[in-house]
């Protein structure tokens, strides 16, 4: 397909839950001409697009196999990506399937690769191709700054030094301690939300967003949770006003990408004490998020774990 009229998106994940619904609400807008579904398995990809064709009555959807949890995956994709990219959606993630704190080939936890190492080195190389033309936004959660009522505990780090940061990634921080999922997904996506805001200061003249999409019910985030825990969010939560639709959730992500107004470089989420509703500058709520020395240390400590590749040459190219 030669580039497309309109602007081109490019969202992971996005065969089914948040990722999907994204796709068929900005396929709805008069100025969206394309739109790339990276996803890992490619029949679901397939089954999606076809979904997102009938719906929207546009044929504008190509299909990335990419495996965001794996860079090799993402690096064999980019080559499918023959348009430039003014929106990119980091949709991907989850809880890391049966076993999140185990290590995956790069020496990540497969949780932390999952959310985050894959989309480092997508936008890492988005960028250094010239090919981001527009806005990246990382799909965060209201975990970075902990959840109370879930019993989701703030991330809390004695220096937030690189090295530090480093032990979230390849697990060695639960050396001596009892395993966490629930806080390595809450530590993942900190991370996460720092390295966006340092790609912020780095790169001015394009927009960077963290936007959480609240708590959404059937994204499938839960899949591998036990029984009564996907009960409870699926039928308890949305009674109780703990949690919205994915509808609701899908247009966060869209609003982050079509929004002039959000700024660069800030983490939008719920309020404090909340996760669904209007949304506000997590780093109102947890000044950590604020921190220059902290956003430099979380970039730092990611590129540890990105081996060099031919796209980028040195860490000199990305201002690390």
């Amino acid at each position: 397909m030669t580039q497309a009229a309109g602007k081109t998106v490019l969202i992971t994940g996005a065969n089914a839950g948040i990722g999907k619904e994204a796709a068929r609400q900005l396929a709805l807008r008069d100025d969206t001409g394309r739109i790339y579904l990276a996803c890992r398995n490619l029949g679901r990809a397939q089954a999606a697009k076809a979904e997102l064709e009938a719906a929207t009555g546009r044929p504008i959807f190509d299909i990335v196999v990419m495996d965001v949890s794996d860079p090799d995956s993402v690096r064999a994709a980019l080559p499918v990506i023959d348009d430039r990219v003014d929106a990119l959606i980091m949709n991907a993630g989850g809880s890391g399937g049966a076993a999140p704190l185990a290590l995956t080939a790069s020496g990540a936890t497969r949780i932390f690769a999952v959310n985050v190492l894959g989309h480092v080195v997508l936008l890492d190389a988005l960028l250094a191709e010239d090919r981001l033309t527009g806005v990246a936004l990382y799909v965060g959660s209201e975990a970075a700054r902990g959840i109370p009522k879930f019993r989701m505990q703030r991330p809390a780090f004695a220096a937030t030094s690189a090295d530090e940061l480093a032990t979230v990634i390849d697990g060695s921080y639960f050396e001596g301690r009892k395993p966490n999922p629930a806080l390595a997904y809450g530590q993942a996506k900190y991370i996460a939300a720092l390295w966006m805001a340092a790609m912020a200061r780095q790169h001015p003249n394009q927009r960077f967003i963290t936007m959480s999409p609240g708590n959404t019910s059937g994204t499938g985030t839960l899949r591998d949770q036990p029984l009564p825990l996907r009960l409870a969010a699926k039928y308890v939560m949305p009674a109780l006003g703990l949690s919205h639709n994915v509808k609701t959730g899908a247009e966060r992500m869209v609003d982050g990408v079509t929004n002039p107004t959000l700024q660069s470089g800030v983490f939008y989420a719920s309020a404090a004490d909340t996760i669904t509703g209007p949304v506000t500058d997590q780093a109102d709520i947890f000044p950590d998020l604020r921190n220059a020395t902290f956003q430099d240390n979380a970039n730092q400590a990611i590129h540890r774990f990105i081996p060099a590749s031919p796209v980028v040459d040195s860490l000199d190219d990305l201002g690390v």
